[in-house]
């Protein structure tokens, strides 16, 4: 037996070489997808829950879903429906971001609000996804009411 090692230990060396530079390799290929894979899966599940959070604040206060944003008072009803509209944004971020299939059924809760959308102009915290739908949709502000909030 120990005369078998003397003579296939170099032959076993290369072999246990070969064997730990292919397990190095997948190791460099398989990790990054790894990573990779409970990343999306993460950032696919935090989006879940904001779609899911928005709906929630749309079914317990409707009216900031069905708001006149021309017709609002100053105060508290214009903070709340801003902040409603901004949550809308984020959501849109988050579920475009995930999936591009996503742009049709939020540029249609977006176009809900164009009274908003057309009032304001600042728009440079927006990602350039949804930055894009809102330019899209501000192209249908003229014949839209412009209101003096802002």
């Amino acid at each position: 037996m120990w005369n078998w090692l003397r003579r296939n230990a170099e032959p076993m060396e290369t072999v246990g070489s070969l064997v730990t530079a292919a397990a190095a390799l997948v190791a460099i290929v398989v990790i990054p997808w790894q990573i990779s894979a409970a990343d999306r899966i993460g950032r696919d599940q935090t989006a879940r829950e904001i779609y899911r959070e928005f709906l929630n604040l749309t079914a317990q206060k409707p009216e900031l879903a069905a708001a006149d944003y021309c017709a609002l008072p100053d105060g508290s009803q214009t903070v709340a429906y801003t902040a409603y509209v901004e949550y809308l944004l984020y959501t849109t971020e988050q579920m475009i971001g995930t999936d591009q299939t996503w742009q049709g059924p939020m540029e249609s809760y977006l176009s809900d609000h164009m009274p908003c959308l057309c009032t304001n102009d600042d728009w440079s915290s927006l990602s350039e996804d949804v930055y894009q739908i809102v330019l899209g949709l501000r192209a249908g502000c003229g014949p839209v009411a412009a209101c003096p909030q802002g």
